[in-house]
């Protein structure tokens, strides 16, 4: 066989081939969790810029904060801590923590996600939770498990929230969907002072989906990971106030063509001290 003929009839077998197979996916994002910003602690205010300094670095495709951004509820320390972190180039997305927001010690939510959305062009809507886009293919979600009234270490998620949730899901069966929120549904730890409350209608609610990949969470102050039965990986975050001072890279490796369960996607975690 003439040569050119050959190397003509190779490239379109392997152009052939290449038709035929899927290709997989990355997305990577940072978590950062439990700051604990005050405006009395000026070391925090030199590690949150280390922080936009790392990410600049880094680069992930977004960033999310997972609640107790501040130590103490007060719309100064809310201002200036959003002013510390407004030097972050990347999207980035605020979790509602315990000691964010609360009516009977603190300011309300509604003033904290006003002063949240001053600042953050990514949370147009001053929403206690929302979801957001970062590709074609993922879906994030950021729930809010604190209480609206007084400060409370226990975390809920609302019937509201979780029949919302239910129904985006089922709107887009087709999307990976990463869910945000403060306290984690498998702790790191038991600690029932932490536990969250009244899980059963929420854990019951994503059994009937297989398009949840991830669920993030803080306010243990440990980094741990766990799968549950349904493969969904359960993530904890280390807080970012204490020393070393570090925050998690997240890199999902999927292939949308080929994903049936959480199982078949790769994640991995890594922490990084800034």
């Amino acid at each position: 066989m003439h040569k050119k003929i050959k190397a003509a009839l190779i490239s379109f077998l392997a152009l052939l081939i290449m038709q035929g197979c899927s290709y997989a996916e990355t997305i990577e994002f940072a978590q950062v969790s439990d700051v604990h910003y005050s405006m009395d602690n000026k070391e925090l205010d030199k590690f949150l810029y280390f922080l936009a300094l790392s990410l600049k670095k880094k680069n992930p495709d977004f960033v999310v904060f997972l609640g107790d951004n501040v130590d103490n509820s007060s719309e100064e320390d809310v201002i200036s801590f959003m002013r510390a972190i407004h030097s972050i180039k990347q999207p980035y997305y605020l979790v509602l923590g315990d000691t964010d927001a609360h009516r009977l010690s603190g300011i309300e939510k509604e003033i904290y996600l006003d002063i949240v959305t001053t600042f953050n062009r990514n949370q147009e809507d001053n929403k206690k939770y929302y979801y957001f886009k970062p590709n074609h293919d993922i879906i994030c979600v950021v729930l809010d498990d604190t209480s609206d009234f007084a400060k409370s270490t226990h975390g809920e998620i609302t019937d509201e929230q979780i029949e919302w949730l239910d129904k985006l899901l089922t709107k887009y069966p087709k999307k990976l969907f990463i869910i945000f929120q403060h306290s984690p549904l498998i702790p790191p730890r038991i600690e029932y002072k932490f536990t969250m409350l009244n899980t059963e209608k929420y854990e019951n609610m994503l059994k009937k989906h297989s398009n949840v990949i991830i669920i993030s969470s803080g306010h243990y102050h440990q980094e741990a990971e766990n799968q549950d039965d349904n493969g969904v990986r359960h993530i904890s975050a280390p807080a970012f106030y204490d020393i070393p001072h570090s925050y998690q890279l997240i890199k999902i490796i999927y292939d949308k063509d080929t994903y049936k369960t959480p199982k078949d996607v790769e994640v991995i975690v890594t922490k990084i001290k800034v």
